[in-house]
């Protein structure tokens, strides 16, 4: 049954997606704002199918730290899933997301990340990646816009601690923006690389705010320790 749930979901995802975004291409032509609004549909359509099908949902905890920040703010969550990288659009109004740069080259998804004003980061670049990383961070900070930065760079396995990249630590030194730990069990539900999904609830815990003023060291060890011990009972949760 979840065999067969999974891939009726993936079959309407990859069926349903680039229709719905070739329909909605003249809307790029249009506001930035009114792209974003083709995107949430979008998002939201897919969470809807994820609920139907698969009998996956989600659940918001503390959600409320993230609605006292008054501005922009860098969101460090956790990333288990190809799920948070859909869900933030239902969450946010406006923000731009920092992805690897092979993102870019998915046809017409790419289009849309681009209006956006996605940022695309080649980790390979080195410090190179670092400077672009600033200046299209300070870029979105200035239009008023938060940044959603997944710090270990790529998807992880539940329980299992990765190596936090060097980018959130210079967004937090550079931007003076407050930092928003996201706390998440993604990976239970639908696992890197992990073709089966399963049923059940999604957790996303908003945590507590880092405020600027921290050094570097401070804020990388404050950031993990937060992260990773929030972590550790949310993916204790029984998978159905």
């Amino acid at each position: 049954m979840k065999l067969s749930r999974s891939l009726l979901f993936d079959l309407c995802f990859y069926v349903y997606s680039p229709i719905y975004m070739l329909f909605f291409l003249p809307s790029l032509l249009g506001p930035r704002s009114f792209a974003f609004m083709v995107f949430r549909w979008w998002a939201t359509s897919i969470m809807a199918l994820l609920k139907l099908i698969v009998g996956l949902d989600f659940k918001t905890i503390n959600i409320e730290n993230l609605k006292s920040i008054q501005g922009p703010c860098i969101l460090a969550c956790k990333h288990q899933s190809a799920w948070e990288t859909i869900i933030f659009a239902m969450i946010l109004n406006d923000f731009a997301i920092v992805l690897k740069s092979q993102l870019m080259y998915i046809p017409l998804f790419n289009i849309y990340l681009k209006r956006l004003g996605s940022i695309a980061i080649d980790r390979n670049d080195g410090i190179k990646a670092i400077k672009q990383l600033l200046s299209k961070g300070n870029n979105a900070i200035k239009k008023g816009q938060s940044i959603l930065i997944f710090p270990e760079g790529t998807r992880g396995i539940p329980g299992v601690t990765a190596v936090y990249q060097p980018g959130i630590d210079a967004l937090y030194k550079s931007l003076n923006v407050p930092v928003i730990p996201v706390a998440l069990n993604s990976g239970l539900f639908w696992g890197r690389r992990c073709f089966v999904k399963r049923s059940g609830t999604i957790t996303l815990e908003f945590l507590p705010a880092i405020q600027p003023g921290l050094s570097r060291t401070e804020f990388s060890k404050d950031l993990e320790e937060k992260l990773e011990a929030a972590c550790v009972p949310l993916n204790c949760c029984e998978q159905m």
